[in-house]
């Protein structure tokens, strides 16, 4: 089956549970929790049956946990290990087909994809970005703007004398330039730059194209376990919430495509083939702009 991009927007559960009723669960009792991936003597309820793919929670069991095999009626095995060894646990499947999986996945790394390309940047989910470089057009420039943002950490400057073929990049000296317009988070107080700009004291060297390049770290810090934690998940909402909205609107017209309307029993419904002006305005907002 196909995997969700590490930096995809938005994870295969949440858009599951828009587009199916999370509130259909499964109760799986008498299980046995040996502190690993396997379960063993479970009980299944007359006329349920669970399936690989399934999410499944209950006391010991991390967060994000699904089926990823029934091995017999009786015995599972997890994405991932107990915490801890117990008997006579119930542990809870939510009740949802797996049999969109495949699609809703291809349809979310769709969804970041171009949201990424809409607001102009390789990805909103935090990295690292070795010797990303720049080429200097002004005579006179003095401030570099990195083209991923927000920045936190910034490891490497360097400029480059040589040729393409033969280059000889060197490092600025450390107190010659610095990332400008800090800001201090005022949950997790982790300090970082919204604006991913450089000031260099003096001028960029612009002799030749691609002298520049920096290794540092952008992006949001992401940690779908628990995004309610804002120590660990930076990910803003609203972005998460235009890729859900682009999943759930593609696959519930995934047979109606280059259709713009539909009649049945004498009435015609029409749709429109825009985004939504809110989705639009939240693109807006993350849209960059580089110089």
């Amino acid at each position: 089956m196909e995997q969700v991009s590490p930096f995809a927007l938005t994870t295969l559960q949440r858009v599951k549970d828009l587009v199916f009723d999370p509130n259909l669960t499964i109760g799986l009792t008498g299980c046995v929790l040996n502190g690993t991936t396997d379960v063993t003597g479970v009980t299944v309820p007359s006329g349920k049956r669970i399936m690989v793919g399934q999410s499944i929670s209950g006391t010991y069991i991390p967060a994000g946990t699904t089926i990823v095999a029934v091995v017999s009626p009786t015995e599972i095995t997890l994405s991932q290990a107990a915490t801890e060894s117990a008997t006579g646990q119930t542990l809870i499947v939510i009740d949802q087909t797996t049999a969109f999986d495949t699609v809703l996945t291809r349809l979310i790394n769709w969804a970041t994809n171009y949201i990424n390309n809409e607001c102009g940047v390789y990805s909103f989910v935090q990295q690292t970005y070795t010797n990303d470089t720049y080429s200097i057009d002004n005579p006179r420039q003095s401030f570099l703007l990195l083209r991923n943002r927000p920045v936190f950490t910034l490891t490497s400057l360097q400029w480059r004398a040589g040729t393409p073929s033969n280059p000889n990049w060197t490092d600025f000296i450390p107190d010659q330039f610095e990332l400008v317009d800090p800001r201090t988070d005022p949950v997790s107080g982790t300090t970082f730059y919204p604006s991913g700009m450089v000031r260099v004291y003096g001028v960029l060297p612009r002799i030749y194209s691609n002298m520049i390049r920096a290794t540092y770290v952008a992006g949001y810090p992401v940690n779908w376990a628990n995004p309610e934690d804002h120590n660990t998940h930076w990910l803003p909402g609203d972005l998460t919430n235009v890729c859900e909205n682009l999943v759930v609107r593609r696959f519930k017209r995934r047979m109606l495509a280059g259709q713009s309307s539909q009649s049945l029993d004498g009435g015609t419904t029409s749709w429109r083939n825009v985004l939504d002006a809110e989705d639009t305005d939240v693109l807006g907002q993350y849209r960059q702009l580089n110089f």
